[in-house]
């Protein structure tokens, strides 16, 4: 099991998602609304489009320059949290400052992710193990983002299965096995395209849960997932009804 998988880890109570395997555009097509604000937290120069003299910050302002700076060279980390107006950015206290910098150099922040002065909605971090710390205001926002990721890795597989055939068109996912899935990644969940069977016109993906969260990061660099996950159901599409479900152990179902 070496590339086409998703993982992520979900914490409902700090709104924030651990993730592998979803990429910027995904990202980017799930939201809803893009910002229209960012702080860059690396404080990159050369992606930037404005500067808050204040903060000493760089910034990008306007959603079609945040989506090119999203898109823009994809194995470069990105790292930015949205604001409202610079004039939330002018009234930063010193330890505020202090607070973006941190965020930036460690990549979780050191209170609450969400300011009462930026009005962030969003915090976006590429960490040095490929995985990537994302965090919602509307927790509810990663949904769709999840489907997006799900829909285009399934895309993703079958051509590479069916070489021949016209593209899978894949319907959506029913919200509620979508927040099931969000709920069992509270231990770290593996949804393994590689390893995907086709069984009575179903295509069935593994689902695998971590062992010990506290390795996720080597497991990520080292892409070793079977042997430090247990296995606990598939994720399915039928093909014939292009529908979606979840074929569950029974120790899992009854979570």
């Amino acid at each position: 099991m070496k590339g086409n998988f998703i993982f992520f880890n979900t914490n409902p109570i700090t709104n924030m998602i651990l993730s592998s395997g979803i990429t910027a555009a995904d990202y980017i097509n799930g939201l809803e609304e893009l910002p229209d604000n960012i702080i860059l937290l690396d404080n990159s120069d050369d992606v930037a489009n404005g500067y808050n003299s204040h903060s000493k910050f760089n910034l990008v302002n306007g959603s079609g320059e945040i989506r090119r700076y999203l898109l823009r060279s994809p194995n470069v980390p990105k790292k930015f949290i949205d604001f409202n107006d610079e004039d939330s950015v002018n009234g930063l206290s010193p330890y505020e400052i202090a607070e973006l910098l941190y965020l930036g150099h460690m990549g979780i922040p050191m209170g609450r992710p969400f300011s009462s002065k930026l009005l962030n909605h969003y915090i976006y971090i590429d960490l040095s193990d490929g995985a990537t710390r994302t965090y919602y205001r509307r927790f509810s926002d990663f949904n769709h983002v999840l489907e997006i990721a799900l829909k285009r890795n399934l895309r993703e597989t079958h051509n590479t299965l069916r070489v021949f055939l016209r593209p899978l068109a894949i319907k959506d996912i029913d919200n509620k096995l979508l927040i099931k899935l969000i709920t069992l990644a509270n231990d770290g969940l593996f949804i393994v395209f590689d390893a995907l069977r086709e069984r009575n016109r179903t295509y069935h993906v593994p689902l695998r849960i971590l062992k010990d969260p506290d390795q996720v990061s080597i497991i990520l660099k080292t892409r070793e997932i079977e042997t430090n996950t247990d296995y606990i159901g598939d994720l399915t599409y039928n093909l014939q009804k292009s529908e979606w479900d979840l074929d569950l152990n029974d120790q899992t179902a009854s979570v």
